[in-house]
């Protein structure tokens, strides 16, 4: 469709150096278009929603932005740091060399699973880590990753994600659930944690004109 209707898009540019350039084959064109889609939206989409279920579940920290919208910034952060996105195991990686880690000793060739969830409740790093705290000074999460491996939409998302928090906190007062969250259901199967639905209701009456 997009090769029938080229617009003024990254998708454009990739077929236009698939097609006339010949920089890139069907098959690499195919998997940057599916990589945009996970990376480029589902992430910071499904961030979205699985952090709006964690404030929602913890009104005194919604409370906190609520009463300081400066807080905002921070508070993405560590719902990144404390929402775990990935529906699954990571990407595994292979060590070049021996490497020790954590007083372990890795052999070259051993294949590593990353586990950035766990690693963003270190509580070597973060103090109390299993609590939500919008107001935390931020510490090195790895929600995207580290060094070469570091998300290029980082910044990106971290943006979308400030933006959307202030829409919904600034726009719809008293926002909260309109079902238990006991009964909400997460998709199976997905790369990305994702909720079937987030039912929500707020203050109509409220909402600025």
């Amino acid at each position: 469709m997009k090769r029938a209707r080229p617009a003024e898009d990254l998708m454009t540019a990739l077929i236009a150096a698939r097609d006339q350039a010949d920089r890139l084959s069907e098959q690499e064109l195919t998997v940057m278009g599916c990589t945009l889609l996970v990376a480029g939206h589902e992430t910071t989409a499904n961030q979205i929603s699985l952090s709006l279920l964690v404030l929602l579940n913890h009104p005194a920290e919604l409370g906190k932005l609520r009463a300081d919208p400066g807080l905002i910034p921070g508070a993405v952060e560590e719902l990144l740091r404390y929402t775990r996105l990935s529906g699954g195991l990571p990407l595994a990686r292979v060590t070049m060399e021996e490497v020790e880690l954590g007083g372990v000793t890795i052999p070259a060739g051993e294949v590593v699973l990353p586990l950035y969830s766990a690693a963003n409740r270190d509580p070597s790093v973060f103090s109390d880590p299993d609590r939500l705290d919008v107001s935390r000074p931020p510490a090195g999460h790895l929600a995207f990753g580290a060094g070469a491996h570091h998300c290029v939409g980082a910044q990106l998302a971290r943006l979308e994600l400030q933006e959307a928090f202030r829409g919904l906190l600034g726009r719809l007062p008293g926002l909260r659930l309109a079902r238990p969250a006991a009964e909400l259901r997460f998709k199976p199967g997905k790369t990305v944690r994702s909720l079937r639905e987030l039912p929500v209701t707020w203050d109509r009456a409220g909402c600025p004109r």
